[in-house]
């Protein structure tokens, strides 16, 4: 029997999901995407325990995401992305959908923390939690996601049964662009947690994740330095750490990422020299903006301006330097007064 699909996707559906799950217990994928649903995302669904990929992204749907979708424990990939769902990501997810592949909740008001929880899904490739109202850290426990660690070079029985009926798998946006990806899924490992409010560093077992080829932490809180062994993330292919408040320098381990085709650390607090790779020097200076950095590809002008900045003695020759010609000012002026100033009197 081949594979189960309902797809309704990309029509101008609307009203609430139709509870009518009981006749469809044998579906696989259900795709709902693209349309005006609104209302909650309905308990009966539990009912659907052979449905492994699941596609509500892009309409209405609001409430949380019901604690009766932990029954779906074969669910590979869960897309409820662009919608108006709220309350926190519940630790079951974690618990019991331990088969996901893809898990996408951007664009939602998701709020409170990122449980730990979640980084036990060992088959985690795709994390995409932008746009929500995320606080606090990134668990430290990412680095328990081994399908970002490790590539074992095989997909697991339900997704390649899925993809072998020729079944859209998944959309994803990496380097800004947002893609779709079928027989190739197996090939990504991307992890995007911007524009949220998570706060603390970054954690340094992020740098575990050797399969990583998209990170994107922008538009936080987030500070501290840039973990120094960022470099050993060779498959990385684009990198986006813009607008936090991260410090100190760039490390010289990121000339080692020889795939990155993207790079934004922009409107931080970093300082010192780019470090010198035919990589780093390849992008647009504003990729650098908003810091003290200097060197190439930033303008000679900037790098100096960032150079008396920050040099500690160089302050003290500028300082100098400004008495010396208001000396030298403020002598010229009274010489002139002392002149002709009796001629201008006698004139009187």
């Amino acid at each position: 029997m081949g594979t189960v699909i309902l797809n309704l996707g990309g029509n101008v559906l609307s009203g609430g999901i139709p509870d009518c799950w009981l006749n469809w217990q044998n579906l696989q994928v259900i795709k709902l995407s693209n349309n005006r649903l609104n209302g909650s995302i309905l308990s009966s669904m539990r009912t659907l325990q052979s449905i492994v990929s699941l596609h509500l992204q892009k309409n209405h749907l609001s409430g949380e995401i019901p604690l009766s979708l932990n029954n779906c424990t074969d669910l590979i990939i869960l897309d409820a992305g662009e919608n108006e769902l709220h309350g926190s990501i519940s630790r079951w997810i974690g618990d019991s959908l331990r088969k996901l592949v893809v898990l996408s909740l951007r664009s939602n008001k998701f709020s409170g923390y990122i449980p730990d929880k979640l980084c036990t899904i060992g088959s985690l490739q795709v994390l995409d939690l932008v746009d929500n109202n995320l606080i606090g850290s990134i668990p430290r426990r990412v680095s328990k996601f081994q399908a970002m660690a490790k590539f074992n070079g095989s997909m697991g029985t339900a997704i390649s049964y899925v993809i072998g009926a020729g079944t859209f798998v998944a959309t994803i946006v990496m380097k800004g662009q947002m893609l779709e990806f079928g027989t190739n899924l197996n090939l990504v490992r991307s992890m995007d947690l911007s524009n949220n409010k998570l706060s603390g560093e970054i954690p340094v077992e992020v740098t575990s994740l050797f399969e990583l080829q998209t990170l994107n932490l922008s538009h936080n809180l987030l500070s501290g330095t840039i973990p120094d062994r960022i470099g050993e993330l060779r498959s990385l292919e684009s990198v986006d750490f813009s607008v936090n408040k991260l410090s100190g320098s760039i490390p010289e381990s990121m000339s080692y990422l020889t795939f990155l085709s993207h790079l934004n650390l922009s409107f931080n607090n970093l300082s010192g020299v780019i470090p010198s790779s035919t990589q780093l020097q390849s992008f647009d200076s504003s990729c650098y903006e908003g810091n003290q950095l200097c060197g190439l590809p930033l303008p000679k002008q900037h790098s100096a301006n960032v150079a008396i900045h920050n040099g500690g003695g160089g302050n003290d020759y500028g300082f100098e330097m400004e008495w010396f010609y208001f000396g030298m000012l403020y002598e010229f002026g009274m010489g002139f007064w002392s002149v002709f100033a009796p001629v201008v009197i006698n004139r009187r």
